[in-house]
């Protein structure tokens, strides 16, 4: 995200004739991301999509035909990034833009995503820039209504390649993919160009995905497998309940070698440990949620019962409660990843469409990383 943040620089930048599209930030606060520091009373030119030059206030000249905006005693940074969403309503890409997050990965994609994502980019409908799988790829049974469920390799192959036509960013894998179709969906992907993200299918295991090529991994899905031991007495299994609460009984010495092997391979990680937080809440904390303000920007459908979601319901209240003893060895695994080297993206996949950003930012400050 600091890409963009020029130099300051001593002299002006000559911007030849004076152009109409041209925004001056006056006065503004600029915050830096790539250090802790925040340069005071700057003045930004943007030229259409482009920041054309940063510096002190006192030496800017802004052409006479360009928008001013007073922006003293406030704070310019980049757009966030979430990682990973799911838009389920075109109403969710204003909350996004109003919190301040400019680009979203959508893990579950469908033709209005397709639809959207290209009315953002043609400049005709306000949101942020979209990059989007296609519909999950899951095996038999799948997960949840909805997924493509492929059984033979050949059918990974024709997927991929409909996907890849119908113009989708990235294939998204889920947990009951055969080890055949996994494979072969790898390949062509990696054939069409086009990267693989997504849960580690129980078939298919942590090292080989680490190994194969997926591009990145949700929920730090696999490790859990990898990190209780045989004689602990909650053993990760199918069930989200099952791995949920086998984070409390990880061999914590176990944390190194899979942190060099992740960085290793070069997968990143996406932890979405504010879902935790959110969604496996203990009950008395789900109840006060339940009644937060922001509700009411997200729509009828932001709030729901936790009873009619299928793959929570075989979590009892104490369950819930029990999940969130393994919340700090999860936060104490994403920092030995980022140690180790192991690359790391923020995203929440939360129904709090833009506004939970801010929590699983907070979660990575909790685990030892710097604001």
């Amino acid at each position: 995200m600091n890409g963009w943040l020029l130099p300051v620089l001593p002299v002006l930048l000559q911007f030849g004739r004076p152009d109409a599209r041209l925004t001056a930030f006056v006065g503004v606060h600029v915050v830096r991301t790539d250090t802790a520091a925040i340069l005071a009373n700057q003045t930004v030119l943007v030229d259409g999509d482009r920041i054309r030059w940063v510096g002190p206030a006192r030496q800017a000249s802004i052409p006479a035909t360009a928008r001013r905006i007073d922006a003293r005693g406030r704070y310019l940074l980049p757009g966030f990034a979430d990682m990973h969403v799911h838009l389920g309503d075109r109403r969710d890409l204003l909350t996004y833009i109003a919190n301040g997050i400019t680009t979203v990965r959508v893990m579950s994609g469908s033709p209005a995503v397709l639809a959207w994502r290209d009315s953002v980019r043609a400049g005709e409908l306000t949101g942020p820039r979209i990059i989007t799988a296609g519909p999950i790829l899951d095996g038999d049974p799948p997960s949840q209504p909805g997924m493509v469920v492929l059984r033979e390799a050949r059918e990974g192959r024709d997927e991929v390649e409909r996907q890849v036509r119908a113009g989708y960013d990235f294939i998204k894998v889920y947990n009951s993919l055969p080890r055949a179709v996994y494979d072969t969906i790898l390949a062509a992907a990696r054939r069409a160009g086009v990267p693989v993200a997504g849960h580690v299918p129980f078939a298919v295991g942590l090292f080989n995905a680490l190994r194969g090529g997926q591009r990145s991994i949700e929920h730090l899905r696999g490790y859990i497998s990898e990190l209780v031991p045989s004689d602990a007495p909650v053993q990760p299994q199918a069930s989200l309940k099952s791995r949920s609460l086998a984070w409390a009984y990880v061999d914590t010495s176990r944390f190194d070698r899979l942190a060099r092997e992740t960085a290793a391979s070069g997968v990143w990680n996406v932890p979405t440990l504010a879902v935790t937080q959110e969604l496996l809440a203990p009950p008395e904390r789900w109840d006060a949620m339940d009644r937060r303000g922001v509700y009411r920007y997200l729509g009828p459908d932001a709030t729901f019962d936790r009873a009619t979601v299928p793959w929570l319901r075989d979590f009892a209240p104490d369950d819930y409660r029990q999940v969130q003893l393994g919340v700090e060895f999860q936060r104490q695994f994403v920092l030995r990843l980022h140690r180790a080297g192991a690359p790391l993206l923020a995203g929440t996949d939360t129904n709090l469409q833009g506004y939970a950003l801010f929590d699983e930012l907070q979660q990575f400050v909790a685990a030892g990383f710097t604001p």
